[in-house]
């Protein structure tokens, strides 16, 4: 029959996930007043600003739509970040669909779309908060799933293994310093980390407890998880995997069912968002097509039936052996050889295969693929790797159990995608978000695994490893605390806010045309300057009217002409770097209104050394407003 659900207290499980919920608000608590448009975090909130104005996640471009010449940043982008759905029709129209006028931002839309329901609720504070919260909630759920597992790995011990694992685990997550930083910056890594242990949780109780909602809840998370991110798919590709190995040997239950159910609800809209609505992103980043996705399915689904008919009695008797102790510790220790094997091989990945050189930004310098492991190492120490493969060790050689299984097969599978290649912008605090979402906690879960088993390990009736244990605990939090607490007075372009107010305001009562000078024009500053800062927020966040200069100096007065007979209306704003008026404009027919001249809060960004303190990035923004010929 089906299983009843009985619910009992936990005081010890619930006052260590509040303490480490805590430490973890503590550090994090409020998160970046990001208030500019250089990066991806930026771009989320000023598309989460839009969606609260208009209630949608597409918009049409008043500058597109008036039929005028408009400079773009890049074919099919208005700015960085900002793209046009489609193209405009020859005569400068936007298409009979209104394509060509339509602004799709870049990314997918469900953390945006969850950041424009916090704005509603409490303006900027509740957007910026809203990293912090979903950081917390990680912390809790990741200690909830520890909880368990210790407890199914090491059962029945005083102090008991799930809550030691509990402590450790939630501790190191909450003070690393990848983790404060990733949820303080307003970026979708952290949703989808809560996401990601959330489906375990899920997991981990059905398996457990044999309760199918959980099961359902696991596989509506790994849905969403796709929904929030490109890169989801690999969660959904290891379901459909798993899904089809259950159906070969046999062990199809109507928990699968519900998991299934649960994966099933979200992923048509996930297809939709994927191959339709933000096709251009996804075309952008590594992905499985529509067809590719019906033929793994469909090909898992028909090897799953043919081998169930044809090798029932082979798979029943592989099945039976990896019930025996025998087979489980030998398996158990290939697992955690190949682990170090693929650990050292990325520390010595340099001195194996040679240098491997590539150009970066005209400099020809070592891979960062080839750095991946020691790059990590400068965030999570040596001595977590260690401990890492220790806990593989010990759920390697315990009796297995599939709860325990099922939290470590992610990491396992998903570190050696990750660590393979960089894939993505060399600058550290960037760099390393990727390994945001699973492979942190996933680490974090087998060193807490290790700390639990030091702490309860008794032989001969005495504990002789707990000391150790609690010195490794203590000095990785302290390792992780050094680096995180310095971010805890920063606040990432903090101020930036109080600019695009200010600058948007000097419109009064009407709706202004700010024209900002092109990205790159000379004696701009590279990624810093003021266009690229300021231009999409001023727009999206309160919106004004953002264009940009052309690129040619002969063809701006003319475009200038044009913008005021077009919307007489109008204030129309021209602004640049350094208090010059930008070439081809005649500073006669312009009345300065505005300068200004301060500087704005980043953590340093380096290639080759561990990010440890802010800087101050300047800001020299000149305004005039248009008011001859």
């Amino acid at each position: 029959g089906r299983p009843r659900v009985r619910w009992r207290g936990d005081r010890g499980g619930v006052v260590v996930a509040l303490l480490c919920a805590a430490v973890a608000g503590a550090l994090t608590v409020p998160g970046f007043s990001y208030g500019v448009a250089d990066k991806d975090p930026g771009g989320y909130v000023t598309h989460a600003v839009e969606i609260s104005r208009s209630g949608d996640y597409a918009f049409v471009d008043p500058l597109l739509s008036s039929g005028a010449p408009v400079q773009l940043t890049s074919p099919g982008a208005r700015f960085p970040g900002i793209w046009i759905r489609g193209a405009r029709d020859a005569d400068g129209s936007c298409g009979a669909d209104r394509n060509g006028c339509t602004i799709v931002p870049q990314f997918y839309h469900l953390w945006p779309a969850l950041l424009a329901v916090s704005y509603d609720v409490a303006g900027f504070g509740g957007l910026f908060a809203t990293v912090p919260l979903m950081g917390v909630l990680s912390v809790l759920l990741l200690v909830a799933v520890l909880r368990r597992v210790g407890d199914a790995l090491l059962p029945a011990t005083r102090p008991s293994a799930g809550l030691v694992a509990g402590l450790a685990g939630g501790l190191l997550l909450a003070t690393n310093m990848l983790q404060v930083w990733q949820t303080r910056f307003p970026t979708t890594e952290v949703l989808a980390q809560a996401l990601f242990l959330g489906a375990l949780l899920g997991v981990v109780v059905t398996l457990q407890t044999g309760w199918r909602p959980a099961a359902g809840f696991a596989g509506l998370m790994v849905g969403v998880g796709w929904l929030n991110r490109s890169d989801g798919f690999l969660l959904v590709l290891l379901a459909v995997a798993v899904g089809a190995v259950l159906l070969t040997v046999r062990r199809w239950d109507p928990r699968a069912s519900w998991f299934a159910a649960g994966l099933g609800v979200v992923v048509p809209h996930a297809l939709v968002q994927g191959y339709h609505l933000a096709r251009p992103y996804t075309d952008a980043n590594p992905h499985v097509s529509l067809g590719q996705w019906a033929l793994l399915v469909g090909g898992c689904l028909g090897l799953a039936l043919v081998l169930r008919t044809f090798l029932r009695a082979p798979l029943a008797a592989a099945v039976a052996g990896l019930e025996r102790r025998r087979v489980q510790v030998g398996l158990g220790l290939l697992v955690v050889l190949g682990a170090a094997g693929l650990l050292a091989l990325g520390f010595l990945r340099a001195r194996l295969f040679g240098a491997d050189l590539f150009d970066y930004n005209g400099r020809e310098i070592r891979s960062f693929d080839e750095q991946i492991m020691p790059r990590l190492t400068w965030f999570l120490g040596l001595p977590a790797f260690a401990l890492m493969l220790g806990g593989l060790l010990v759920v390697a050689v315990r009796r297995w159990s599939a709860s325990v299984w099922a939290v470590v097969i992610p990491t396992l599978l998903l570190f050696p995608v990750y660590g393979y290649t960089a894939s993505n912008s060399t600058r550290l605090m960037w760099w390393t978000r990727r390994y945001i979402p699973t492979v942190l906690p996933g680490i974090l879960v087998l060193v807490a695994l290790a700390i639990a088993f030091a702490v309860v390990w008794r032989y001969r009736g005495r504990a002789w490893l707990r000391v150790p244990a609690g010195l490794a605990l203590a000095g990785l939090v302290a390792f992780f605390l050094s680096q995180s607490l310095p971010l805890r007075s920063h606040d990432e372009w903090g101020g930036s806010l109080d600019i695009t107010e200010r600058v948007a305001g000097l419109a009064g009562a009407e709706q202004g045309l700010y024209l900002w000078e092109p990205l790159g024009s000379p004696g701009q500053a590279c990624c810093a300057s003021t266009t690229q800062l300021f231009a999409t927020s001023v727009w999206l966040v309160h919106g004004q009217v953002s264009g940009l200069l052309p690129t040619d100096p002969g063809q701006r007065a003319a475009l200038v002409a044009d913008y005021r007979a077009r919307f007489p209306t109008m204030a129309i704003f021209v602004l640049a770097d350094r208090g010059e008026v930008p070439q081809g404009l005649d500073p006669a027919a312009l009345t300065p209104v505005d300068h200004i001249v301060t500087t704005l809060p980043m953590w340093e960004e380096s290639n080759d050394e561990r990010p440890d303190e802010a800087r101050e990035i300047p800001v020299d923004l000149s305004i005039w407003r248009v008011t001859g010929t």
